[in-house]
Order: structure tokens, then sequence, then C-alpha cells
């Protein structure tokens, strides 16, 4: 099992390292609704779609290579689908995405803004390891923007 980070670099972009060695780059649109991953694999255009943004669409562009909407993931060349789950603790949010013998397990650390770490076991493209990483930013920007309109509707201004 080998451990990578995704760290942000910019306001909208993150290095996927393992250890000091660049593996890949992800750069997002306002909001994190889109995105794209670049690995030394090639490039693949991400979307966040959904109403609390759960369901991932990922590939190249005009295509999709990976599809992930708990509790399944859909993979390209693959007939049966991947297990996909993504869940928020205190602090942090979590995804898994199995895949018969490859696991990606990512979650992000409490403290450090745009941080990631994923353990992987097998070997899976670093494409998907990015697309899991951006899975889990897009939903907690949406659940951070989500508790500012509450807390925006519910307060009465200053008195």
């Amino acid at each position: 099992m080998s451990t990578l980070t995704l760290h942000r670099t910019h306001r909208r972009s993150w290095e996927l390292t393992d250890g000091a060695t660049p593996r890949g780059t992800l750069h997002a649109g306002r909001g994190l609704v889109r995105a794209e991953a670049t690995t030394t694999e090639g490039s693949w255009a991400l979307r966040s779609q959904g109403n609390r943004r759960c369901r991932i669409v990922a590939g190249p562009a005009g295509a999709t290579a990976v599809e992930l909407e708990p509790p399944l993931a859909r993979l390209a060349g693959r007939d049966a689908p991947a297990h996909w789950s993504v869940g928020r603790g205190l602090r942090h949010y979590r995804g898994v995405l199995t895949d018969g013998d490859r696991e990606i397990s990512a979650r992000t650390v409490s403290g450090r803004a745009g941080t990631i770490r994923v353990e992987v076991a097998g070997v899976p493209s670093d494409l998907l390891v990015v697309t899991v990483c951006f899975a889990l930013l897009s939903r907690r920007h949406q659940d951070r923007m989500r508790a500012l309109w509450i807390a925006a509707i519910t307060s009465h201004g200053p008195r």
C-alpha cells in the first residue's frame, strides 16, 4: 500500500505527490464544479453534478472514462461496476473506491487547507486518484457553501 498526498499549490490548483515526486496536477474552475486533471498518462476533464455534488464524471474531452455516483462507480473497460462510497465525519471527508484488487482510500486532512491523504492498494491510474480527490474537494466546497447560505438566510442582520 502506498501513500500519496494532494496538496494545494495555488488558489484553485493542487499537486499529487508521492513523497517529493510530483505525479499529477488538478486545476479547478470556480466553485469546484469543473476541473482538469493532468498526469503523465494524459489529461481528463472532470465535472461534479447533482444536488450534493455526489456524482463525478471524468474522462478525456468528449468521452466518459469514470463515473462516480454512490454506491457504485462505472469505470471504462470494466464489465462489473466498482464500489464507491463518500462520507463525512467530524472535520473530515472520506472517499473509498474499490475495484477488485485495487482500492483508493482518500481522506481530507483537518486543519490543512486543501490537503488530501490518499492510501492506494494495487496499481490504479493516477488520473483515477486525482478524480477521487476532486470528488472530496467538490463535496466539501458544496457543503461549506450550503452552511454559509443557511447562516445568511437565518440571520436577521445587525439590530
